[in-house]
């Protein structure tokens, strides 16, 4: 049997080792912070911005243009509303100008033979209704011996006034001898102007035929079938014809139409009983334009560009609108909405493109707001966005006051 001693001895000192414990531990933690970190790099410098705004403007901060009484009154500035009004929906397409198919006549020789003309006709020209532009000579077999003919004719002729101016002269002395009368003097002087006639066409008859021979009786004079222009001439004078061929073609531009080739999808959107806009593709929307109404026309279509054709009709009395000419052509849809509404004249653009109206926000205080045009019709300018309803904006005198704004005005 082991025995132990629990006799408490003398304390064991803990204290110096305990200190060197705790040293050696933060030597340790030091060298691996030092070691394990790493040198810094040197900091680069922020590159400086590409644009800088230096006091800003907010819209809704811009400049108010204050005017005195005078200045006003001598600029003539006046206003109108902001309305919100009930606008049909439009679109502008292009359209083409065409003729419509009984516009065009086309004159043909009645008979074969050879034309002439003294003023023959030109391309461009415009003609009057009966007014004569070739003369045609038939090609006729001639007669033999046909001066001979005309020359017996006149010789007949002679010899008929020969005997009727003797029966004249014996009629007439018969009636101062008391022995004829009043009635058989004045068949005598009716015979004797009748043989006289016949004697003048028939050496008329033998001149013609000395000047030209076969032509003389017989040329006819081809007219202008209606008024209008020369379109195409396909003969000339001196040239020989035959029956049936094209001599030439006249057109009247009065009236002309426009066809509007319209995408298919959108084709059910149109309202194709209104009457149409057509206005110049770079006329200003203000500028003046014609109506067009809408007209039946052979359905038209182009399937490589999926499109329809509608036509209209307008009036073309002063001639200004040719075949094939570009035109833009509004037309209405369906359907309208509600929309903010200002007069266009009350509308400015600046250098930019952009598009603005100055509202007189107190007396004598106008500012410059921005607005988004949708659409001008008429007089009024669209808005998809601009001042409040009921609000004022200028009407005339804006572009005094934009000047007066940015110091070029007076």
């Amino acid at each position: 049997m082991q025995t132990v001693d629990l006799t408490p001895g003398p304390p064991r000192s803990y204290t110096v080792s305990g200190r060197l414990l705790f040293i050696i531990i933060m030597t340790v933690i030091v060298i691996c912070l030092f070691g394990c970190s790493k040198p810094q790099a040197d900091e680069v410098p922020k590159a400086a911005p590409a644009a800088k705004v230096e006091n800003s403007v907010q819209e809704s901060e811009l400049a108010t243009v204050k005017l005195s009484p005078q200045a006003e009154e001598r600029l003539g500035v006046a206003t109108a509303l902001v309305a919100v009004e009930q606008v049909s929906q439009t679109r502008t397409f292009a359209g083409e100008i065409v003729l419509p198919p009984d516009r065009t006549m086309s004159v043909a020789a009645p008979v074969g033979g050879t034309l002439s003309a003294s003023a023959p006709p030109a391309v461009g020209v415009h003609v009057r209704k009966g007014q004569p532009l070739f003369r045609l000579t038939p090609l006729l077999a001639p007669e033999r011996d046909l001066r001979v003919q005309l020359e017996r004719d006149v010789t007949n002729a002679q010899a008929r006034v020969d005997a009727a101016r003797i029966r004249f002269s014996r009629a007439e002395q018969l009636l101062r001898d008391r022995a004829g009368s009043e009635k058989a003097v004045e068949q005598a002087r009716e015979e004797l102007s009748l043989a006289e006639n016949d004697l003048k066409a028939a050496r008329e008859r033998l001149e013609r035929y000395d000047k030209e021979p076969v032509s003389a009786d017989v040329a006819i004079s081809v007219n202008a079938p209606r008024d209008g222009m020369i379109q195409k001439v396909f003969a000339s004078p001196g040239q020989t014809v035959t029956g049936g061929a094209q001599l030439f073609e006249v057109v009247s531009l009065n009236t002309v139409w426009i066809r509007v080739p319209v995408y298919v999808g959108d084709l059910r959107l149109i309202d194709r009983r209104q009457t149409a806009r057509v206005h110049a593709l770079n006329e200003a929307p203000v500028a003046p334009s014609r109506q067009a109404r809408p007209v039946n026309a052979p359905p038209t279509a182009n399937p490589l560009n999926d499109t329809a054709d509608l036509y209209f009709e307008l009036a073309n009395a002063d001639g200004s609108l040719r075949p094939g000419q570009k035109m833009g052509v509004t037309l209405s849809e369906r359907g309208s909405e509600e929309s903010l509404v200002v007069p266009w004249s009350a509308v400015l653009h600046d250098t930019n493109g952009g598009t603005w109206v100055y509202e007189n926000t107190a007396p004598q205080q106008y500012m410059r707001r921005r607005v988004d045009v949708r659409r001008v019709m008429d007089s009024l300018a669209v808005l998809a966005r601009g001042p409040a309803v009921g609000a004022k904006v200028v009407t005339a005198g804006a572009a005094e006051i934009f000047g007066t704004e940015f110091g070029t005005g007076k």
